[in-house]
């Protein structure tokens, strides 16, 4: 059996493995990642980069490739409640762009700042000695190799075998998401640089919320991205197929019926499985951290993955660069990323919980605040973090963590 041996070890080459292996390389850290997949691969979940991403993008220097091929540049949002009223909102730009290249752009930072990559590799169980992860047993090409390595960073998502090992793996049916995902063609009346969110009529077969339909408009002409949203607890509920929850929407709805009247599915829907939370769990273990899907670091109100992982990624670089520097990575050491990353993360997780939660899935609520935000002088050229946070903290009287890193989200 092949055996390797690394300071630092990341599993999953997606943006957040990818970051945190260009941090780590840029700290002159010896880092190897890894992913099962071959390179570039494509993945079916979001292509939504906030601009909160921006600066650590443009850092690395992929900003510019990523932005130059991006599907569409979102500048505006229609939110339309369950009787099918809308408001539009500003919101601060942020990019559509296809993962395939994306992604890519990210991981090949990574190596170009002097990380070593790995490819084809399967991380199928995490190496412990005395409760102390060292690495991780794998396949590479289909044959056994074992790689160890000081520190683990655990990056490769939703379906972590490896966060199921350490007992960390987050599993509550009303903060997992199933999303749907599939291309159209001949869609009428979207505006261009404006992503449309619907909230289906309630008592669909007795189930209620979170449940989402949204399109965002895709490359010039008529093509868009369809997609559906509903907690793991909602879908069951329902008894529903993605297809009829699709064909209810597209012939039940005033603006499904205005949409779609004319458009034809391109592909099939496929679909994602997506843990969210309202607060970052625990995420560091003796001799591993946990980023991204693999912690459950999704936002719950919009579904954004990416921003969490890329950011958790920046963080748990920092401090096992300090780690390596003082050659101590023991639990203590590796734990500082626990409060940097929840004073980064939690003020969006728990905002975009309160907003699901509190006005979202709140009929009579999402009415007040339409009705609330039109009465605005400016609208609609208003911003959308700002108008939710102002009702949220006034009308509903809720307490927000108010930073800008938020704001962006």
């Amino acid at each position: 059996m092949t055996k390797l041996k690394r300071t630092a070890l990341v599993i999953g080459a997606g943006p957040g493995g990818s970051t945190a292996a260009f941090y780590l390389a840029h700290a002159g850290v010896d880092v190897l990642f890894v992913d099962k997949e071959t390179w570039p691969r494509d993945k079916i979940c979001g292509g939504v980069y906030l601009s909160s991403l921006y600066p650590m993008l443009k850092d690395m220097g992929c900003f510019d490739a990523m932005y130059s091929q991006q599907a569409c540049n979102i500048t505006t949002m229609r939110l339309i409640n369950r009787k099918e009223d809308y408001i539009v909102l500003d919101v601060d730009p942020f990019m559509i762009a296809p993962r395939r290249f994306t992604d890519d752009q990210i991981r090949r930072a990574a190596i170009r700042e002097g990380a070593d990559f790995m490819e084809n590799y399967e991380a199928t169980s995490l190496i412990m000695r005395k409760g102390v992860v060292k690495g991780v047993h794998g396949l590479y090409h289909n044959e056994p190799m074992d790689i160890e390595a000081d520190v683990t960073i655990i990056a490769n998502g939703a379906h972590s075998e490896l966060t199921r090992q350490l007992g960390a793996f987050m599993d509550d049916p009303d903060m997992t998401m199933y999303c749907f995902r599939a291309y159209v063609d001949g869609v009428e009346g979207l505006e261009p640089g404006q992503a449309e969110e619907y909230y289906v009529p309630m008592g669909l077969n007795g189930w209620s919320p979170i449940c989402t339909t949204w399109l965002n408009p895709h490359y010039e002409g008529k093509q868009a991205v369809l997609g559906l949203t509903i907690t793991e607890k909602a879908l069951r509920e329902t008894g529903l197929s993605s297809m009829e929850f699709y064909e209810y929407w597209k012939n039940n709805t005033k603006f499904g019926q205005e949409r779609l009247k004319n458009a034809t599915l391109i592909d099939k829907f496929r679909g994602w499985r997506l843990p969210g939370s309202r607060k970052l769990a625990q995420s560091v273990y003796p001799g591993a951290i946990l980023i991204g899907d693999a912690i459950a670091a999704a936002e719950t109100a919009f579904e954004y993955g990416i921003p969490s992982a890329m950011v958790g990624g920046q963080i748990a670089a920092g401090v096992i660069a300090e780690c390596a520097a003082k050659n101590d990575f023991s639990f203590e050491a590796l734990n500082k990323y626990q409060p940097l990353a929840e004073e980064q993360l939690n003020p969006g997780l728990e905002f975009n919980g309160m907003f699901r939660d509190e006005l979202l899935n709140k009929e009579e609520v999402m009415d007040d605040f339409f009705d609330w935000v039109k009465k605005h002088e400016g609208y609609p050229h208003l911003s959308f973090s700002g108008m939710a946070m102002e009702y949220m903290s006034t009308v509903l009287g809720l307490k927000i963590g108010i930073t800008e890193n938020l704001r962006s989200q």
